[in-house]
C-alpha cells in the first residue's frame, strides 16, 4: 500500500500533487480516499515491532538476564565486585556446562543487576570453529590473523560487542561478549590509570 511513494515524489518535484490519479480509487472522492490511504500507512509504520533479542551466552541474554536468572540456570559463585561495571561478578561451575573445551565463565553485572559481560576461557585449538559459527551470526568488525602471532576477531550486533581473542604464546583463548557501554568504561579507566602512571613516573625523573 505504500509502495507509491517513488510517484508521490515524483508528483511533489513537479508541484502536481493534485495528480495523484495514479491511487487505487475513483475519480469522486479521492480526497477522503487519499487520507485513508495516508493514514492507513501511517498505522502500519507505528505498529511496533519485537525488537530484537540481543546475544546470550549459555542463556544469558546480555543487558537483560538478571542474577536471579542466572542462578535458576547456572550453578555460580560470587567473585566481588567488578572495577569497571560496578556490579557483582560470578564464576560459573563448567563442569556442568555442555561446552567442550571450556575452561571458565565470568559473568559481569551492572549495579542495576542485569548482564553487562560475560568472559569466556577455551582451549585454544576451538578457535576456527568457534569463529566460524560466531561469523555466522554477528557482524564482523574487526580481523587479525596472521599466520603466525596472536589472533583476534571482533563482531557486533546493536549494543553488544564480541571478541575471539587467541594469544600465540598461550594454550587458551577468551571469548567475551560486553555492552558498548562496559567496553567504554573500561577504556576511560585504562586511559585513565595510564596517564596517572606516566605523571608519577615523571615526577620522579
Amino acid at each position: 500500500m505504500c509502495g507509491m511513494r517513488k510517484d508521490l515524489r515524483a508528483s511533489e518535484q513537479v508541484g502536481e500533487f493534485r495528480s495523484l490519479e495514479f491511487l487505487p480509487f475513483g475519480h469522486e472522492g479521492k480526497g477522503m480516499m487519499f487520507k485513508k490511504w495516508i493514514a492507513g500507512c501511517a498505522l502500519a509504520m507505528s505498529i511496533s515491532v519485537p525488537a530484537m533479542a540481543a546475544p546470550a551466552p549459555f542463556g544469558l541474554e546480555i543487558g537483560k538476564a538478571t542474577v536471579g536468572e542466572m542462578k535458576n540456570k547456572h550453578s555460580a559463585r560470587s567473585s566481588g565486585t567488578n572495577a569497571y561495571s560496578g556490579g557483582a561478578m560470578y564464576q560459573l561451575d563448567v563442569s556442568r556446562i555442555e561446552f567442550d573445551g571450556l575452561k571458565s565463565v565470568l559473568v559481569i553485572f551492572n549495579p542495576a543487576g542485569k548482564v553487562e559481560g560475560v568472559v569466556a576461557t577455551l582451549e585454544k585449538d576451538r578457535f576456527d570453529e568457534i569463529s566460524r559459527s560466531l561469523s555466522g551470526k554477528y557482524k564482523t568488525v574487526s580481523k587479525k590473523l596472521p599466520f603466525v602471532g596472536d589472533k583476534r576477531i571482533v563482531w557486533v550486533d546493536g549494543g553488544t560487542e564480541i571478541e575471539l581473542n587467541a594469544p600465540h604464546m598461550s594454550f587458551v583463548m577468551t571469548m567475551q561478549y560486553v555492552t558498548k557501554d562496559l567496553l567504554k568504561k573500561f577504556n576511560n579507566t585504562e586511559n585513565e590509570n595510564a596517564k596517572s602512571k606516566a605523571r608519577n613516573e615523571a615526577s620522579q625523573l
